[in-house]
Formats: C-alpha cells, sequence, structure tokens
C-alpha cells in the first residue's frame, strides 16, 4: 500500500501553514492517490489536514467532478472551498483541498493555491519515485540473496567431495612422497574455502544503501586478532602457488626464513591476503618469468613481499589500485578478473593494523609488500 514519506508529510504541512497564515484559509487538506485505474485515482490517502482535530470532506459533487479536474481546470470553486488535482505529466497524484468562510477566492489568491498544488505535485512524483526505486532496490537484492545462497548450498557438495578424496589420497600417499605436499594443499584450500563459506553464512538485511551492499562482498567489519605462525601460511601458499607456476610455465621462488617470528594478525586472514597477492602475481607474469614469495625480519614488523616479472601496473593506476572493481589498464586486456583481490587484500591487511604498499614498473613487474606487527 502507498504512504507519503516523512518528508512528503512535512512538506505538506508546511504547505498548510502557509495557505492559513498568507492567505487566511480556515481548513486544509492534503490527500495522495493510492492507485490509478483508467485513468482515474482511486482510494485516497491523509497526508495532512488543518485542524488535525477535523477532517475537511470533499465536496459532495466531488465525484461527478474528476473529469474536469483531471484535464487540468484551475481546479474546483465551490462555496468558498478550492479543490486542486496535483498533476504530474498528466497523472492525477492528489488533492489539495482549502477553504475559508469569510470571503471568496481572488484570482491571485487561486494562482498562489495553484503554485502550491504545483510544488506539492512535484514532490509526491518524487516521492513515489523513490518509493518505487527502494522497493526495485529490495526486490533485486532479495533475488540476488536467493542466488547466492542457492549458489553456496551447491558449492558444498562438490567440496566435500574433493575434501574427501584428498583425504584418501593422504592416506595412500607415504609422506615422503613429493605429492604429499599437493595433496596437504588440497585439504588446506578446502577447509579456507569452507571457513569463507560459513562466513558468507551470517545473516545481513535485507535492503542496503548501495556503499553498504559493496562493503558486504568485502571481509567482516571486525576480525579477531591474535599471535599468528607465519610460517604454516606461508608453507601453505608456497606449495599452492608453486604447483599453479608449473602449470603455467613459470618459476616460482621463495626466501621465507625457517623461523619467522609470530605477527598480530588473523591465520585466514592472512592467508587469504597474501594468497590473493601471490595469485595475482601469477595470473600477470607471462611464461617464462618468475614469482618470488620472501619474508623479511624486523625489529617490530615483519616483512612478507611478492615479486613478480608481469605486466607491470601504469603510475595512473596506483592512486586507486585498491578500490573495489577497479582494475585500471587491465580491464582492457585479455586477462579476467573482478578487481576485487587488492581491495580485499588491503582491507584485511588494515584490519591486522597493517599496510600494503607496492612498487611497479610497465613491462618489468611489481613488488608488493604487506608489513605486519610482530606479538609481543
Amino acid at each position: 500500500m502507498l504512504a507519503a514519506s516523512p518528508d512528503l508529510v512535512a512538506l505538506a504541512r508546511s504547505q498548510i501553514i502557509l495557505l492559513t497564515q498568507s492567505l487566511g484559509a480556515v481548513a486544509s487538506a492534503i490527500y495522495i492517490t493510492e492507485n490509478v485505474a483508467d485513468g482515474m485515482p482511486t482510494n485516497l490517502i491523509e497526508v495532512a489536514v488543518f485542524p488535525e482535530d477535523s477532517l475537511m470532506a470533499l465536496p459532495e459533487a466531488f465525484p461527478e467532478t474528476l473529469p474536469m479536474l483531471s484535464m487540468g481546470s484551475g481546479g474546483l470553486v465551490k462555496q468558498r472551498r478550492f479543490v486542486l488535482p496535483l498533476i504530474y505529466e498528466e497523472a492525477i497524484l492528489g488533492f489539495l483541498m482549502t477553504g475559508r468562510d469569510d470571503r471568496d477566492w481572488q484570482e491571485y489568491e487561486q494562482s498562489q493555491i495553484q503554485q502550491i498544488a504545483n510544488t506539492l505535485a512535484i514532490a509526491c512524483a518524487l516521492d513515489r519515485r523513490n518509493q518505487w526505486l527502494v522497493a526495485n532496490q529490495q526486490r533485486n537484492y532479495e533475488e540476488q540473496s536467493n542466488f547466492f545462497a542457492s549458489l553456496l548450498h551447491q558449492l558444498r557438495n562438490p567440496l566435500t567431495a574433493i575434501r574427501t578424496f584428498a583425504q584418501l589420497l593422504s592416506r595412500r600417499i607415504v609422506e615422503s612422497d613429493p605429492n604429499q605436499k599437493f595433496v596437504t594443499g588440497i585439504l588446506r584450500e578446502t577447509q579456507h574455502i569452507q571457513d569463507l563459506l560459513s562466513e558468507a553464512d551470517r545473516p545481513a538485511p535485507l535492503l542496503l544503501p548501495q556503499a553498504e551492499q559493496e562493503k558486504a562482498l568485502l571481509p567482516a567489519a571486525t576480525i579477531e586478532l591474535a599471535p599468528v605462525d607465519l610460517n604454516g601460511i606461508l608453507e601453505a601458499i608456497a606449495n599452492f602457488a608453486s604447483a599453479i607456476a608449473q602449470d603455467r610455465n613459470i618459476q616460482f621462488l621463495s626466501n621465507i626464513p625457517s623461523h619467522l617470528p609470530k605477527v598480530l594478525g588473523n591465520e585466514s586472514g592472512l592467508r587469504e591476503a597474501i594468497g590473493n597477492l601471490v595469485e595475482n602475481a601469477l595470473k600477470y607474469t607471462p611464461e617464462r618469468g618468475y614469482v618470488l614469495l620472501g619474508a623479511d625480519v624486523k625489529p617490530d614488523t615483519v616483512y612478507i613481499y611478492v615479486q613478480d616479472t608481469g605486466v607491470g601496473i601504469p603510475d595512473a593506476d596506483l592512486p586507486r589500485l585498491f578500490e573495489r572493481s577497479f582494475r585500471g589498464r587491465q580491464a582492457d586486456g585479455d586477462i579476467s578478473g573482478t578487481g576485487l583481490g587488492l581491495a580485499i587484500a588491503n582491507e584485511l591487511v588494515q584490519k591486522m593494523e597493517g599496510s600494503i604498499h607496492v612498487i611497479s614498473q610497465v613491462g618489468k613487474g611489481s613488488t608488493f609488500a604487506v608489513t605486519l606487527k610482530r606479538s609481543t
């Protein structure tokens, strides 16, 4: 059911005050039409009435005068009452009714009331348009939510199957077999996906502003921080990265100290952030190039860097590099992407009180450095 917004009600009341104080109206009412059938309005909804404890009734001849009012006439003047349709783009959106007992309405006064009616008509049109946009946005969001809920549900079955197959392989491969690390990597990554799916299940409002919808695709607003062992995370990333690099004819190198100090962070978040940087490096590095994952320990911090010999990033793109959905020059290339990976990585690292810096040269490659606090 259509209803007037608080803004429209406030405007209607201000116009009634204008009628009362400037033109001496003793009673006024503003209605909006609920809908239009066969070009005629049906069901009027009260927006504002003065005095508040009374109801200004429609003239007795009102039903018969609707055709005349809808033709854009100067309104209906009867027994010192003035009824004006609120017309916008040839549609009747409501009615303004006002009256006084001591004198008839003069032409200049009727002109002023017509201007008030025009203002109210535009306000009604904008109010309806806004309500339609909000309702349409809610429908779209609900449809998207249903789609993603179904998609997430459908992903769980093949994910469980992959994890089960990996567990069976792990039992059949001896620990000394070099392929064992790949099976272990599959198990770790399936667990990571499972964690992400669980995070996606958290409740969300049915209707969010556009900016909030975009944030919903990024990590949670807060994440729990604790001392994190980097060696296990970087080893897992190196395992899957070496397998991808081998398949793409890229050399993958690592320069990771054997005993890194613990850092302040979140294990799942670090795996996601650094994994995104490594995946990006592999994606934009051509065959026979290399990607290097390394770490460097400082007195208060640990630097994790990802270096590649990829296509590089233009200077003009660097200021917007961590914006969501921004791909810059790469959007015109043959390499597909969503522009979310770097935004997610940066968001996660910032939530862990760290930072990401990048140095890049077109045609020569890029280096991304993640700075994290050492855990005390």
